[in-house]
């Protein structure tokens, strides 16, 4: 009852503030601090009391997870950046500015981390986790243990490196890619890519075995060991600085889900790898574009540059601090109210993408391969962002995301954002609530999803379409990675 009163508590200062902001009785710099308190005091509170009422597993929960790095960390806590001295701002490429586009965007992420909780409490959400429990297919074909067949974990791998070099060598991996490879390979890059994905799911399958043992075989640790190498290491060759501590922060997340704690060394390491990605990363992306003979096809190639261009610490000076730096990375509001500004002074264009079209035929484009569809749309919807909105003529540059929040109001105003953050809380509480009683199996398909749960999409029709489609390949999958339970104690050996 008193969490019911909150949330139309601030449905009801949203319309205070906005009132209060359109009569200019404050200024657009007290808006945004408004609107940023009390969406970190809403949610703080939404987590706390889940935190009392549904304990079991509460760090994977993925409402609990968006809300801190959706909403909390892109639209909260790194809004400090504009309240800083303007050189630091200037310094990571913002403006110093709290603008009136800002306050719109905040408005619409405080509607919909209302949505979403409103979504992930409401009784439909919690029907279909029990539909999903009591499935007689999922019952029957997702294992319950946590002990892996080690053929199927060394198969993975093998067929992740090797998709992995033939997208190196035909120019569409990471960010060494060329991007006319990448829109003319187009009609078979996803099928390469969720055979790249196949090494962190031998990860997460690793894991599970690993830290399910009291006792892990020397031969566990060694594998285990080199699979987590093995996905830093293409962390690094990909050139994205998540791909880097990702590795890390799954193993984290396994550990959890096997022990209900996070290991000592889990925040340690994930910090570290962050650090490591900054620092290797960001001259690696400068060279990238500046070296003329740098070879995105090759793997030696990109590792020389990537190294040489680490070992170079001449331009150190004009770089912004690792935490500066990350504090930017990860704030979102700047880039996203620049959408919210173009969708109000001008309609989209027609060489522009069709929100609403894409969104609501994203069922359509998860099912029917681009081969049968040659209308397809084409998922470059952040260079468009970064050219037409952002106004960024310069070609060396990559997408830039706007955010869900952005996404949805090109689709249809603050209803759209409304609609789609209930929709994101309902299948947060129906695959929580009902993967995660199916033990090892149920755990390997929930983490496959997580990502997709937590850090929502700024194309949101993407975060529809994976929704769709992981399911349909994490139910194999760990069908046959893990063994029968029966199987349990010869797996072990």
């Amino acid at each position: 009852m008193l969490i019911a009163g909150l949330r139309s508590l601030v449905l009801f200062l949203v319309l205070c503030i906005s009132i209060v902001l359109s009569k200019s009785w404050i200024t657009d710099s007290q808006g945004l601090i408004i609107y940023t308190l009390g969406l970190l005091a809403y949610l703080s509170i939404e987590c706390i009391n889940l935190r009392l009422t549904q304990p079991k597993l509460f760090w994977i929960n993925p409402a609990v997870l968006a809300s801190i790095f959706t909403f909390i960390l892109a639209f909260g806590f790194s809004n400090m950046l504009f309240f800083m001295p303007n050189e630091l701002i200037e310094m990571v490429g913002l403006e110093p500015i709290a603008t009136p586009w800002m306050n719109l965007l905040m408005r619409l992420v405080v509607l919909g981390a209302l949505a979403m909780w409103l979504g992930y409490a409401s009784p439909i959400g919690e029907a279909l986790g029990r539909s999903l429990q009591g499935s007689k297919f999922l019952n029957r074909v997702i294992r319950s243990s946590n002990y892996v067949n080690y053929l199927v974990i060394c198969l993975c791998v093998l067929i992740s490196l090797v998709t992995r070099i033939l997208m190196i060598r035909l120019g569409v991996y990471g960010f060494s890619a060329d991007y006319e490879q990448v829109i003319a390979a187009a009609a078979y890059t996803q099928y390469l890519s969720m055979g790249e994905s196949l090494g962190q799911l031998a990860l997460v399958g690793m894991g599970l075995s690993y830290f399910a043992s009291p006792r892990p075989k020397l031969t566990d640790t060694i594998l285990f060991l080199l699979i987590l190498t093995f996905e830093v290491l293409f962390g690094f060759l990909s050139g994205y600085k998540s791909q880097v501590f990702m590795p890390f922060i799954i193993v984290g997340l396994v550990f959890y889900t096997q022990r209900g704690r996070f290991p000592k060394w889990f925040l340690p390491l994930v910090l570290v790898g962050i650090v490591l990605a900054y620092a290797v990363i960001e001259p690696f992306r400068d060279a990238r574009h500046q070296d003329l003979s740098f070879e995105g096809t090759s793997i030696g190639s990109i590792a020389t540059t990537m190294v040489a261009a680490g070992s170079d610490g001449s331009e150190t000076e004009d770089r912004p601090s690792t935490a500066l730096s990350v504090l930017a990375r990860i704030n979102m509001t700047h880039a996203a109210s620049k959408g919210i500004e173009y969708a109000a002074m001008s309609p989209v264009n027609e060489s522009g993408p069709n929100f609403l079209s894409d969104l609501l035929l994203s069922p359509a484009h998860a099912v029917i391969p681009r081969m049968f569809w040659d209308s397809k749309p084409y998922q470059n919807i952040g260079l468009w962002y970064t050219f037409e909105v952002m106004g960024l003529a310069d070609p060396t540059l990559s997408s830039t995301a706007m955010g869900p929040f952005t996404y949805l109001n090109f689709a249809g105003g603050p209803v759209a954002v409304v609609i789609g953050f209930f929709i994101v809380g309902l299948l947060q509480r129906a695959l929580f609530d009902g993967m995660r009683q199916f033990g090892g199996g149920g755990l390997i398909v929930f983490l496959g999803l997580l990502r997709n749960l937590v850090l929502i999409d700024s194309a949101f029709n993407s975060f529809l379409t994976s929704i769709i489609r992981l399911p349909a390949l994490l139910v194999p999958a760990q069908y046959f990675l893990l063994c029968r339970s029966k199987d349990n104690s010869a797996s072990r050996g």
